[in-house]
């Protein structure tokens, strides 16, 4: 294991972080070689463990139960993967830890392999005292690319022998407890229409103007959306955004090809299924416009991704336990940001979202967490221990 030179914090964590930064498992690599060191860990501790693959092999999750598992315990959940690092401007190598006045640098140290970290070097305490209630970790692939990885691995957690009581989701909250956030819908739209001179439009079908068209339908859906508001979130509305449209070439050609992408976050408590529906209108409307100047033109929808909202009530036991664990008295808040909490909550495991680190430094250059937050996440692993050694209540 990789040995950091500075201030202690737990049994081994910022070992484990320096190890699993090392490990280039950003989204379009394979995971296996970050998962194999995982899995040594955890046949070290004598933990038993299973992999759930993808479908071509070169990833997976790892879902592991320390304990009984006969009883209701608590999930720890993470990712194992990272965003790329191209184009930006680190100043010490992205991939190997550095450790400089408490904090420690690297691609992932917050979001989110610190707090993987601290759950695997908590393992062998786990392995000791989970007597009374199991502990499980369920590790997913493709996070950072629409929660890709986490359906089969939730579907496995929802499906053991006995549904879990909590499931704590430790993406970066600075160890605040998180009880709500955002849905989100993504997808890429293409539209193909019929090129031609810029002299004679009436023959083409402008692939561009439709997609723009497409783009204004969108905005206007999402100034509707906003009269419904929940101030808890910032900002306090679902939202409607369009980051990209790309398409033409040449100023005096008809562009007969475009590609738009778009997002919706939704709050929760939203129709899900009626925005949905709206949206297909705009995109079934598109279509017949455009087939009208060309009958062989389309309007092609591809799913980039798609995770449910997080509703877990502020003042649930779920919510309680898990402050008492992160022992927080800051009152439980709302996240911007999406996570794979939403997907547990839906298959009936109560879920929060708690872990070290902040999400503002994460997928930026010189990316940190300090070495404070990874011991006060050791010291709720330890709470964690103790509690799953007494007879739950």
């Amino acid at each position: 294991m990789t040995r950091l030179e500075g201030k202690e914090t737990s049994p081994d964590i910022t070992a484990i972080l320096g190890d699993l930064i090392a490990f280039e498992s950003v989204s379009h690599r394979s995971n296996l070689d970050i998962v194999d060191y995982i899995g040594a860990l955890l046949r070290k501790a004598g933990v038993p463990y299973r992999l759930i693959p993808n479908a071509a092999g070169d990833k997976a999750s790892i879902l592991a139960t320390i304990g009984p598992v006969e009883r209701p315990g608590i999930v720890l959940s993470a990712h194992t993967d990272v965003v790329p690092v191209e184009g930006q401007d680190w100043s010490s190598p992205p991939f190997a830890a550095t450790l400089r006045d408490g904090r420690l640098y690297g691609r992932g140290s917050s979001d989110m392999k610190g707090f993987v970290a601290s759950v695997l070097a908590y393992v062998p305490v786990f392995a000791a005292s989970a007597r009374a209630m199991p502990v499980h970790l369920a590790l997913s692939y493709d996070e950072e690319i629409g929660c890709a990885g986490a359906p089969d691995l939730v579907a496995a957690v929802a499906a053991l022998p006995m549904r879990p009581s909590l499931c704590i989701v430790g993406e970066p909250t600075g160890m605040r407890v998180a009880y709500a956030h955002k849905g989100k819908l993504a997808r890429r739209v293409t539209v193909l229409g019929r090129g031609g001179h810029s002299a004679l439009p009436h023959r083409a079908a402008n692939a561009v103007e439709a997609a723009a068209a497409i783009a204004c339908d969108l905005a206007a859906l999402g100034a509707e959306l906003r009269v419904v508001s929940n101030e808890a979130f910032d900002p306090p509305w679902s939202s409607v955004h369009v980051g990209s449209l790309h398409g033409g070439g040449a100023l005096n050609l008809v562009p007969d090809r475009a590609v738009l992408e778009f997002e919706v976050r939704t709050l929760p408590g939203t129709d899900a299924a009626d925005v949905i529906a709206r949206i297909d209108a705009i995109l079934q409307r598109a279509r017949r416009r455009i087939r009208e100047q060309a009958a062989e033109a389309d309007v092609r929808v591809e799913e980039i991704s798609a995770y449910p909202s997080l509703d877990t009530p502020a003042d649930s036991a779920a919510v309680g336990a898990a402050r008492e664990l992160a022992a927080s008295d800051a009152p439980p808040l709302t996240l911007a940001f999406g996570t794979e909490a939403g997907l547990y909550a839906e298959a009936g495991i109560p879920t929060v979202v708690c872990g070290p680190g902040d999400i503002s430094r994460a997928h930026k250059a010189d990316e940190w967490i300090g070495l404070d937050e990874l011991a006060a996440a050791g010291r709720m692993m330890q709470r964690l221990a103790d509690r799953a050694s007494q007879v739950p209540q």
